[in-house]
């Protein structure tokens, strides 16, 4: 027969394991500098987030490449790639003679304004409430039904990238330049058009001030 003091005893003795765990962990949701593209999504990720202000470092003009050069030689294409590209004052741009007509290749521009279209915040902000009833909700199934603090933090990193991840599909305004859209197909919605972002946004379960897992 269990003794139920001893049974009282391992629970209370779970319970401030798993307390203990709370209070030395924590989940991150977002992006990571890991993997091959890593600091270039941070990138583009903190330029939406908070907004950016773009001006050449080298020369007087940001070379921005049109849909031909992209189809022609990939999303990475620099003007040193193009054979037989010419400026064209005009036109405040760069592009070749294709059999008499002229076909522009980059969009030559002095600087690049990206508004800030904030939706992690957002997706935190209006979502704030519901992560603590499932707080709530965790530390009932630590203390009663035997719950794990891992649990509950993986819990809450699934809930935030969904939320993230739902905040990105509605922010359509403000939406992409003209210039963006033409460039990307028609695509207006400048935080999942390449499908890019969104698949990147995950989370982490971390030592508070410590390295992740």
């Amino acid at each position: 027969m269990t003794d139920p003091f001893q049974e009282i005893s391992k629970n209370l003795d779970h319970i401030k394991k798993e307390m203990e765990y709370l209070e030395h962990n924590q989940v991150l949701i977002g992006f990571f500098d890991s993997g091959k593209d890593g600091g270039k999504i941070i990138t583009i990720v903190r330029a939406n987030e908070y907004g950016a202000h773009i001006k050449p470092k080298n020369g007087q003009y940001l070379w921005v490449p049109s849909k031909y050069a992209i189809k022609e030689y990939g999303k990475d294409v620099k003007p040193k790639d193009v054979k037989g590209l010419f400026v064209n004052p005009s036109k405040k741009s760069a592009g070749i003679n294709e059999g008499g007509k002229y076909v522009l290749y980059f969009y030559l521009l002095k600087q690049v304004t990206i508004p800030a279209r904030p939706f992690i915040r957002k997706a935190f902000l209006e979502n704030v409430k519901k992560y603590q009833r499932y707080i709530k909700v965790g530390i009932d199934e630590i203390v009663y039904h035997n719950g794990t603090g891992r649990r509950l933090l993986t819990k809450l990193g699934m809930l935030g990238v969904s939320d993230v991840r739902k905040s990105m599909r509605r922010f359509t305004k403000p939406g992409n330049a003209p210039l963006t859209i033409d460039n990307k197909k028609g695509q207006n919605n400048p935080l999942v058009d390449t499908g890019q972002l969104i698949k990147h946004v995950t989370y982490r379960i971390m030592p508070i001030g410590g390295v992740g897992k």
